[in-house]
This record gives structure tokens, sequence and C-alpha cells, in this order.
């Protein structure tokens, strides 16, 4: 989960949540961009964090009683590689371009983390030769798939600099990353409020963005059942971002 301290409470923000905003920020790329299989990349980008293990596994309370975003909430390799096989697995079902896609990404996310953890390896390695496969199967070539993951790359940083809040204020930008066309992307607010990427990747000449997050009052629970409790009952709330080109 992400987690925002406010002056009044908390702001939560699901794994699955910030997923789906990945994928609407990847719809929005410039068309000449796509590859083949479009839905199935999307697929990839949206559900690529689906399959978070509960509160109660990772410990996502601290010792005095706060919700731990995931940022600083340390989880153990081997959840942490439960986790990789069960979204994996979710997605290959659909579709093994889908989960060619993820694999990308959980090769990205893991490689450091796998090289002393003998399982975590094999599953890492045994993700090359998935690709091989899928790559044969689709008569594509692994470039080209480099290149399309490069979009997720950029989608998925991006909304995670929407939803923790982290667009700098005053016209000062952020670097996003270096992603798409291997170009370094940078995002800032105009004077009229509106968010503005440079180089512009999209589409179109201006969008708007939204995202579901729930707010919390309380700020410290005993226990991850409880705080699951508040959570359930908690109010939605709707961010909402307007891009601009200039």
């Amino acid at each position: 989960m992400l987690i925002n301290f406010l002056h009044d409470g908390l702001e939560v923000i699901s794994h699955p949540a910030h997923g789906l905003l990945a994928g609407k920020i990847a719809d929005k790329i410039k068309d000449k961009l796509f590859g083949n299989h479009w839905i199935e990349t999307m697929t990839a980008i949206i559900e690529h964090d689906d399959e978070q293990i509960s509160h109660k596994a990772k410990k996502s309370i601290s010792k005095t009683g706060m919700p731990m975003d995931f940022a600083i909430n340390t989880i153990p390799i081997a959840k942490s590689l439960e986790h990789a096989k069960a979204v994996f697995d979710k997605v290959n079902k659909k579709s093994s371009w889908s989960a060619l896609i993820l694999s990308h990404h959980l090769q990205f996310l893991y490689e450091d983390t796998a090289k002393n953890h003998a399982e975590f390896n094999k599953f890492l390695n045994d993700l090359k030769s998935f690709r091989a496969e899928v790559c044969e199967r689709y008569k594509v070539e692994p470039g080209k798939i480099t290149e399309l993951y490069k979009i997720m790359i950029f989608a998925d940083r991006l909304s995670l600099i929407l939803c923790q809040d982290q667009v700098p204020q005053l016209g000062r930008e952020l670097e996003i990353n270096t992603s798409i066309d291997n170009k370094k992307y940078f995002i800032f607010e105009s004077d009229k409020g509106n968010l503005i990427v440079k180089p512009w990747p999209f589409k179109d000449k201006s969008f708007d963005l939204s995202l579901e997050s729930r707010l919390l009052s309380e700020i410290k629970f005993k226990d991850e059942d409880e705080f699951d409790a508040f959570l359930a009952k908690a109010p939605i709330k709707i961010k909402s971002w307007t891009f601009s080109r200039e």
C-alpha cells in the first residue's frame, strides 16, 4: 500500500489502484509507440502490482502502530518471491504475451535481490527461458519487447509520483526516468496548476487522470486486523490531475 500522511489523517492507495493509474497513463502514449497486442500489454501494466500478500503477512503496522508505506516496509525475500510468482501466474493464465511484458518488470525489480536466494534466482532464470519461448511463439524480436516494456517503466514511475504527491511546486522539475525512446522525462506544475511532462510523449494535447484513494482519520492501530477493518469502511476520495502540453 501507498501511504500519504495528511494534516487530518492518512490517505491510503492500494497497489492495484496504482497499477490501474499506470495503465491509464500508458494508454495516453502516442500511437506510434505502440506495438502489436496492445490490450495484452495493457493487462501486464494494469495488473503488475496485483496479488499482494496480506497486510498481516507483510506486518504492515509498525511497533508504534503506524501503517507503513511500501517504500519503508521491508518484506522478507520469501514473501517477495511468493508475490512475484502469484502475479506472474495470474497474468500468464490470461496471455503469455502479457506475462512476457510482466516478466521484464519482475526481472527489473528483483534481479539484485535474487542473487543470494537460490529459489528466487531459479525463478528469474526460468523467466528468461520463458521470454525466449514467447518471442518465438509470436515471431517477435526480443528488442521490440524491450522497447515496449519501456512504456511500462515510464507509466509505473509516473503513477507512483502522482500517488505519492511528489510533483514539486513553484515550477521546479522532477525527473521521471529515462525510458521511452531512451529519452529522459521530467514533470512539473504549470502556473495554471496543470501538469506538464517534457518531452511530451502523449497523443493528446491535454487530458485528465483520476485515482481512487481511501481516507482514514485514525493514524494508529493496534494491529493489521484493526487497520483492515478501518480501511474497509473508509470514505473514498477521487484524486485527479490535468495534464497539458504547455
